[in-house]
């Protein structure tokens, strides 16, 4: 063996775990990356050799760092991981050992699964530095890269006597730790390329009676996360949320699946799927303000008494606002959560959180509702189109009376608009042609009775722009206390402010608002000052859903209905009572002696969630 090739490749390899190592520089396992990786700093390498040495020859480092490279892929090692991480799963090992040797540390950790835990739990059970630990820390210099050097396999080491030094500090490291001599062990080598720690770890093992021995590239994590990373999940995660039935009060304990059991993350990247889940704020009446978001492991059919949590996050969450989590799974079965508000961790027990929810809500605060309803529509039905929505109106409006219960609580104004005049200038005349209120329950439904449908004019929008700014209208009617709602129940959306794009008016004749208005900007000002909240049912034209037609006219109108339905939009013909759950339940309260509702609320699809088993 060349000594100065051993000097070589031991000064290449520590200058490269002071740049970072493998980690650093993304080299694959499989060694298949988009290119060689460059050699680390050669000025830091050729420091660590003596002065005594002679000058490596042309082409030396670069030779020495291949052989690093493919020595590197060549040692590395994980045979026997799958085998032993499934025997854990399974329940056939209570528990696993794992002892890690890197080129400046050491670490024992036990992997351990409990009954119904999506994956292995990890224990330190002890850490330590080379240079914590006799006799090692008596031969190895005192200075970082002479250390590493002599570690490396660069200089003498028989003579300054390495090798036993290891193998005896390993050995007490081990014993030091108490470690269970009845649990499998197994070695992981985070030094592949590193002779002296290779040869400490290989005798340890015969010593130890360890299961295998894994041999790894110089990294050192925060936590063999990258070991199980490959497992899978052994039970189903879920979201845990509140759900709020706005028509009777109760409140219930649901869950929504994030990731599957058998998902997994990928075992060289430690990263695996993302979820994204709609939640709300609990309404306004019933909270603190502070929102709980619980992430839990159960069965399908355990209850929630029964679900272990994996990770509790308090969000900085205004009452009643909406927002997407997104929770990613990592390696070790541990799941991240990526939320762009502030978060940090809640340290409650889920067993309280699930039986600190309160089940009924009472004593529902004013509701003002303002209905707008489409009352243009074609000639062809005679006027059936607008008498459905105005039944659908009528019947929101005697369902949300129902919810509150007292005659007082509920006051509902009514505003009735069609499409503008394709011959009228701006200002000429107003595509609101009703107003109305602010009537009780009965009243309004009497009103919207009397109303009577008028022609259609223009196939691809109607007059819902000038809506928000009616609102400003009414603000000497609100009630001080109330909880302000707008329903608008149409079909076509707002005119444009400014021309669509030619792409967006490919067949169709969209003309643009006359009076120029910014429907958006003044819909956010309402929502902002007068704290009102939006909820449509549409009953959507034919072009909406052809997809040959006009999609990107259809993609538009669908982000409009949004904004006018952002919290909550229905389709024409649902049931009167959920719609009603959407206007009413933001103005429940919590009983007199109740606790508030901590966790946050589930929104999206009422099937997406799952309600908690009984006890």
């Amino acid at each position: 063996m060349n000594p100065q090739a051993v000097g070589l490749r031991a000064a290449l390899r520590v200058a490269d775990l002071l740049a970072g190592g493998p980690a650093a520089r993304g080299t694959k396992e499989d060694g298949e990356g988009g290119g060689r990786p460059a050699p680390p700093d050669l000025r830091r390498a050729a420091g660590l050799l003596s002065r005594a040495d002679t000058a490596p020859a042309h082409g030396a480092w670069h030779a020495a760092w291949q052989d690093v490279l493919a020595q590197e892929r060549a040692g590395r090692s994980r045979a026997g991981l799958g085998w032993v991480l499934t025997r854990l799963a399974s329940g056939a090992f209570p528990a696993l050992d794992v002892l890690e040797i890197g080129c400046e540390r050491l670490r024992l950790s036990r992997l351990a699964c409990a009954p119904g835990a999506a994956g292995p739990e990890t224990v330190r059970l002890a850490e330590s530095s080379w240079t914590e630990l006799a006799p090692a820390s008596g031969v190895l210099p005192r200075e970082r890269p002479g250390r590493l050097f002599l570690l490396a396999g660069g200089g003498d080491e028989a003579a300054a006597g390495v090798g036993t030094a290891l193998r005896k500090s390993l050995g007490a490291f081990v014993r030091s730790a108490y470690r269970n001599g009845t649990e499998p062990l197994v070695l992981a080598v985070r030094a592949v390329g590193w002779q002296p720690l290779e040869r400490a770890a290989e005798e340890s093992r015969t010593d130890s009676g360890a299961l295998l021995c894994l041999r790894l590239p110089a990294h050192w994590p925060m936590a063999p996360d990258d070991l199980v990373a490959g497992l899978p999940l052994r039970t189903t995660v879920w979201l845990a949320a509140a759900h709020v039935d706005g028509g009777s009060g109760t409140v219930d304990l649901v869950r929504r699946p994030l990731f599957p059991a058998g998902s997994r993350a990928d075992d060289r990247t430690a990263t695996g799927p993302v979820a994204h889940v709609p939640v709300t704020a609990p309404p306004p009446g019933a909270t603190t303000g502070e929102s709980v978001a619980a992430v839990v492991a159960a069965g399908l059919d355990e209850p929630a008494s029964r679900w272990r949590s994996l990770r509790v996050d308090r969000l900085e969450l205004p009452p009643g606002s909406r927002t997407t989590l997104r929770y990613s799974l990592r390696g070790g079965n541990r799941v991240e959560l990526r939320y762009d508000g502030h978060h940090e961790p809640e340290f409650t027990p889920w067993t309280a959180l699930a039986s600190g929810t309160p089940r009924q809500l009472s004593r529902p605060c004013p509701v003002d509702l303002v209905i707008a309803v489409e009352v243009a529509g074609p000639r062809a039905d005679g006027g059936g189109v607008v008498e459905e929505r105005l039944q659908e109106a009528a019947a929101v409006v005697a369902a949300v009376h129902d919810v509150v219960g007292d005659e007082d609580t509920l006051r509902v104004g009514l505003i009735g608009y069609r499409d503008h005049d394709p011959l009228h200038r701006s200002h000429d005349h107003g595509p609101v042609v009703r107003r109305e209120g602010m009537y009780r329950a009965p009243d309004a439904a009497r009103a919207l009775g009397t109303w009577r449908p008028c022609p259609l004019r223009h196939d691809f929008a109607t007059g819902l722009e000038h809506v928000p700014r009616e609102l400003s209208g009414w603000r000497h009617l609100w009630r001080a206390d109330s909880h302000r709602v707008l329903l608008v129940v149409g079909s076509r959306p707002p005119y444009p402010r400014a021309r669509p794009p030619r792409v967006l008016r490919r067949g169709a004749p969209v003309r643009i608002c006359p009076d120029r208005l910014d429907w958006q900007a003044e819909l956010d000002a309402a929502r902002h000052y007068e704290d009102i909240a939006c909820v449509a049912v549409v009953d959507e034209p034919a072009w909406m859903d052809d997809p040959q037609g006009e999609p990107h006219l259809a993609s538009w109108a669908d982000r409009a209905w949004q904004a006018f339905g952002a919290e909550g939009r229905f389709g024409a013909g649902h049931d009167a009572r959920q719609v009603a759950s959407a206007v009413a339940a933001p103005a429940l309260c919590l009983p007199q002696d109740g606790a508030p509702i901590r966790l946050v609320v589930a929104d999206g699809t009422a099937g997406d969630w799952q309600h908690a088993v009984a006890d």
